[in-house]
C-alpha cells in the first residue's frame, strides 16, 4: 500500500491566534493532562472494582457490562454537543464546568444502593470527562506548532495512563481500607481541584469560534461527516480504539481470573504493568509522530503499524488462552498506542474553526463503540453460558468476535482509494 493514499500534511499554525510555547505550554499540559488522568482512571476502574460489585450488588455479566459501559454511553452522547460547546466557549471553560460535574457522579456513586443509581452515577461521570481529552486536543490545535500537536495528543495518553495505572494495584491495596465507595469519594475531591486547575491556571486565550451563535456551528458537523476521509479511519476508531477500551476497561480482568487462571492480586499486577507499558507505547508514539511531522510526512503509517502488530499479539493471546503470559499483554499494550494519532489524522484536512467538532465526531464513533462492545461483551458471555459453554470458553468466543470486528475495520483503512481526500475550505 502506498503511504500517500492516505496521508495529508499536518495544517500550519494560524497566524490570527497566539503561539504556545516554553512554561506556558508546559503548565497547560500538565493543567490538562491531570484532569485527563481522572478520566482514564474512571474509565478503567471497574475492572478492579468488579469482583466487589458483583459480591455486594449480585450483579449479573450484563449487568456489570452494562454499568461500566454507562460511562462510555453518556461519553458517546456528549461528544457532538461538547465540539459544539469547545468551538464556542473554549477549552477552559468547557473542561473546567464539566470536571465539578464528574465530581457530583462520582459522589452519587459512592452512596448508590442499587444498579439503577450506579448506573446513574455512572453515566454523569461519563458526562463529566468527555471533555477531557477533546479540550486538550482543541487546544494543542489552536496552539501549539503542527509538529507538536500529534505528539502531544499522545503523550495526553501517556499522562492519562497514569489514571489507569492508579487504579490497578494501588486501588486494589487501598480498597480494604476505605472500600471501593471511599475511593469513589477520594476521586470526587480530586475533581474539584481539577476544575479549580482548569479555570483558574489556564491562560484565556482567543478561540476561532468565539462569539459565534450556537446554531450556526451545527451545521459544521455536516462537512465532517459526508467527508470521505472521516469515514475511512472511523470504523477502525470504533472497533480497535473503542475494542481496546472495552476490553481493558472491565473484561480484560475476567479474561485474566477466568481464563488464565490468575488471582485477583495477580490479576491487578497484570493491569498495572499493562498500564505501564501502554503509557510507554503512548510516549514512543509521541516521539515518533513529531519526527515524521517535523519531516513532513503524516501519522497514517504509525496507525497502520502499531494496530497491524496489536492484532498479531491479541489473536495469540486469545488462541493460546494468554499463554503469552504477561509478555503477550505488555507487547499489544505498547503497539496498540499508535491508534491514539487517529484524532491527529482525522483533524488534518479540515480547518481550524472546525477541530473541536471533528475531534469529537470521532470520539463519538470511539465511545459508541466502546459502549456497544462492553455491553455486547457481556451480554455474549451470558447466552454462551446460558447455552451450555463453560465461563472460559463463552469469554474467549466474545473475544474472537471482537478481533474479527477489528480487523475488518483496520482493512478497510489501508484499503487502496482512487483519490486523496481533498481538504475542506473553512466557512
Amino acid at each position: 500500500m502506498n503511504a500517500g493514499e492516505f496521508e495529508l500534511p499536518a495544517q500550519p499554525h494560524d497566524p490570527k491566534l497566539p503561539e504556545v510555547e516554553g512554561a506556558l505550554a508546559r503548565r497547560m499540559f500538565i493543567i490538562f493532562a491531570f484532569a485527563y488522568v481522572i478520566s482514564y482512571g474512571m474509565r478503567a476502574i471497574n475492572a478492579v472494582i468488579a469482583p466487589e460489585l458483583i459480591r455486594d450488588l449480585q450483579l449479573s455479566s450484563g449487568q456489570l457490562g452494562l454499568l461500566a459501559s454507562a460511562y462510555f454511553l453518556t461519553f458517546a452522547v456528549m461528544q457532538l454537543p461538547v465540539g459544539i460547546l469547545l468551538d464556542r466557549f473554549g477549552p477552559r471553560r468547557v473542561d473546567a464546568l464539566l470536571m465539578l460535574m464528574t465530581a457530583l457522579g462520582a459522589c452519587l456513586f459512592a452512596v448508590a444502593d442499587s444498579f439503577a443509581l450506579l448506573w446513574l452515577a455512572r453515566a454523569i461521570i461519563g458526562i463529566g470527562v468527555s471533555a477531557c481529552l477533546m479540550a486538550a486536543v482543541q487546544a494543542y490545535a489552536l496552539y501549539f506548532k503542527p509538529h507538536l500537536q500529534g505528539s502531544m495528543s499522545s503523550w495526553m495518553l501517556m499522562a492519562g495512563s497514569v489514571g489507569a495505572v492508579l487504579v490497578t494495584t494501588p486501588v486494589y491495596y487501598v480498597m480494604p481500607l476505605v472500600g471501593w465507595r471511599g475511593v469513589f469519594l477520594i476521586v470526587a475531591v480530586a475533581c474539584v481541584f481539577a476544575s479549580a486547575a482548569l479555570w483558574w491556571g489556564l491562560p484565556r486565550l482567543p478561540f476561532p469560534g468565539k462569539g459565534q451563535p450556537i446554531a450556526d456551528l451545527i451545521p459544521g458537523f455536516k462537512q465532517i461527516f459526508s467527508h470521505p476521509h472521516f469515514w475511512r479511519i472511523a470504523p477502525l476508531a470504533g472497533f480497535v480504539q473503542g475494542g481496546f477500551m472495552a476490553f481493558s476497561g472491565l473484561w480484560m480482568g475476567p479474561w485474566l481470573t477466568k481464563v488464565q487462571g490468575l488471582s485477583g492480586d495477580a490479576a491487578a499486577q497484570v493491569l498495572f504493568w499493562f498500564s505501564i507499558s501502554l503509557m510507554s507505547g503512548y510516549f514512543v508514539t509521541g516521539l515518533l509522530s513529531r519526527r515524521l511531522s517535523l519531516k513532513g510526512k503524516g501519522v497514517g503509517s504509525l496507525i497502520v503499524g502499531g494496530v497491524g502488530f496489536s492484532f498479531l499479539f491479541l489473536f495469540a493471546q486469545i488462541y493460546t488462552n494468554g499463554a503469552l503470559g504477561l509478555a503477550g499483554w505488555l507487547a499489544y499494550a505498547f503497539v496498540c498506542s499508535g491508534s491514539i494519532v487517529t484524532y491527529t489524522w482525522c483533524n488534518q484536512p479540515f480547518p481550524k474553526v472546525l477541530t473541536g467538532r471533528s475531534s469529537t465526531a470521532l470520539n463519538l464513533i470511539i465511545f459508541l463503540g466502546a459502549f456497544f462492545i462492553q455491553w455486547g461483551m457481556g451480554v455474549g458471555i451470558d447466552a454462551c453460558v446460558a447455552a451450555g459453554n463453560t465461563i472460559e470458553d463463552s469469554i474467549k468466543m466474545v473475544m474472537y468476535v471482537l478481533f474479527g470486528l477489528m480487523l475488518v475495520s483496520f482493512l478497510w483503512f489501508v484499503r487502496p482509494e482512487r483519490k486523496q481526500p481533498h481538504a475542506v475550505v473553512s466557512r
